[in-house]
């Protein structure tokens, strides 16, 4: 008996990028084009991302492609929590770059259980888990991140099919002989 193997695809979604919601340490918004967020240092601050609407039951990983403008120093680091439909996949750490007042850039994976579609798709969001002290800077999300979500597709790979279609030939062949 041969195992059907589904293939994976992957969307490629705007994340964080204009239009996006988020509030800041000083002000709540949505991104501009070519823009970004409010400074963000303050537990809390957040950026959330319009509803993804994707042709699956169930997401199982996400890609991590965003850049931050960063001012964080002084020993001042950022660690932020990345949710899919208000489940927690994963975090990240921005840390201290001595003041550098510099594009950063997140990228990465988070692995995870099938998460199912609410309200129609998905949504991302990022949440900032702690508050920076004071002097030890800040950070701004940039326009133009990329999230990556990926589902299984329920059609078999190429291979599969050959091999299934080998094996059925092969049944027939030999039901037919054993006829004779």
């Amino acid at each position: 008996m041969y195992a059907l193997v589904a293939s994976a695809a992957v969307v490629n979604e705007p994340f964080p990028t204009a239009g996006d919601a988020y509030c800041g340490s000083n002000q709540c918004g949505t991104i501009p084009s070519g823009g970004q967020t409010d400074y963000m240092w303050t537990a809390g601050n957040y950026v959330l991302s319009s509803v993804f609407v994707l042709p699956t039951d169930s997401v199982t990983d996400l890609t991590a492609n965003w850049t931050y403008w960063s001012v964080l120093g002084g020993g001042g680091t950022e660690t932020w929590d990345v949710y899919l439909n208000n489940v927690n996949v994963g975090s990240v750490l921005l840390a201290d770059c001595g003041y550098c007042e510099s594009d950063q850039t997140v990228t990465g994976a988070f692995n995870f259980s099938d998460i199912a579609p609410v309200s129609g798709g998905y949504q991302v969001e990022l949440v900032l888990q702690n508050t920076v002290p004071f002097g030890g800077g800040s950070v701004a999300w940039l326009d133009g991140g990329t999230t990556g979500l990926s589902y299984d597709t329920g059609v078999p790979e190429p291979g599969s099919m050959l091999l299934l279609g080998s094996g059925i030939l092969f049944a027939g062949l030999l039901r037919r002989k054993l006829r004779r």
